[in-house]
């Protein structure tokens, strides 16, 4: 159960984290939101709010170091633990929008936004927050750290700096958990299950892909899995999670 339980979900003002962040209120976790987007993360921290729940709005930029441990420590000073944290924050190209243009070939590709921007935001993040967040559960000797994967078509052409990113933390995932695991730390991956039209989404493709409650919850249970998933990329399928081959 996650019930009084302390969450941090980066990439939490909008989109699929704002649905991971409501889906831990909903079971009555306390939530922390990290994002870049200040006037979004307050209109989200107040929905969590109203759901009886403690919410907190912090201004994050996940790539800078100084930035990431400002946000755990006022996390920990504020709940008194960090029990949960959901790595969602990332660069979503989001191809499957009408007239979303795909990125550039490695040849006419910038390279800062491969390496700062899109693997910046989505690797290096990831390695900052559980950075930063892992002595907190080192402390308690549990908790549960959730990567989010995701990809993209090879063809047509566009998807190779989005698809990088995301399978690399697999191999991320896969090591992390190894380092963790004697303090009773579960690190897992998983999908949202589908390409997803957000809130921000044009209509049309609101009206023809799923929404974010398509997700459903996948996150929660993860918040759960036991240490025998730790490592693993998992899925899920009817109700339940399953280690993806």
């Amino acid at each position: 159960m996650v019930a009084g339980k302390s969450v941090i979900v980066t990439g939490g003002a909008k989109g699929i984290g704002r649905f991971i962040a409501h889906s831990f209120a909903d079971q009555g976790a306390n939530v922390a939101i990290a994002d870049i987007d200040e006037q979004r993360l307050l209109r989200t921290s107040g929905e969590l709010g109203e759901k009886g729940v403690k919410s907190l709005a912090i201004p994050t930029d996940v790539t800078n170091e100084s930035s990431v441990q400002a946000m755990t420590e006022y996390v920990y000073e504020t709940f008194g633990s960090i029990d949960i944290l959901v790595n969602d924050a990332a660069v979503v190209p989001h191809f499957m929008w009408k007239d979303k243009e795909r990125w550039p070939k490695v040849e006419d590709m910038d390279t800062s936004f491969f390496w700062d921007t899109v693997l910046g935001v989505a690797l290096r993040g990831t390695f900052l927050v559980s950075k930063h967040t892992v002595p907190y559960m080192r402390e308690k000797r549990s908790g549960h750290i959730i990567n989010l994967h995701g990809g993209g078509g090879v063809t047509p052409p566009g998807a190779l700096a989005y698809a990088t990113a995301k399978d690399s933390l697999i191999t991320f995932t896969k090591f992390h958990a190894e380092e963790v695991r004697d303090s009773n730390i579960c690190v897992v991956i998983i999908s949202p299950g589908a390409a997803i039209a957000t809130e921000d989404a044009p209509e049309e493709a609101r009206n023809r892909m799923p929404g974010p409650d398509y997700v459903g919850p996948r996150f929660v249970l993860c918040a759960e899995a036991s240490m025998e998933m730790s490592g693993k990329l998992l899925d899920y399928e009817d109700g339940v999670l399953v280690v993806k081959e």
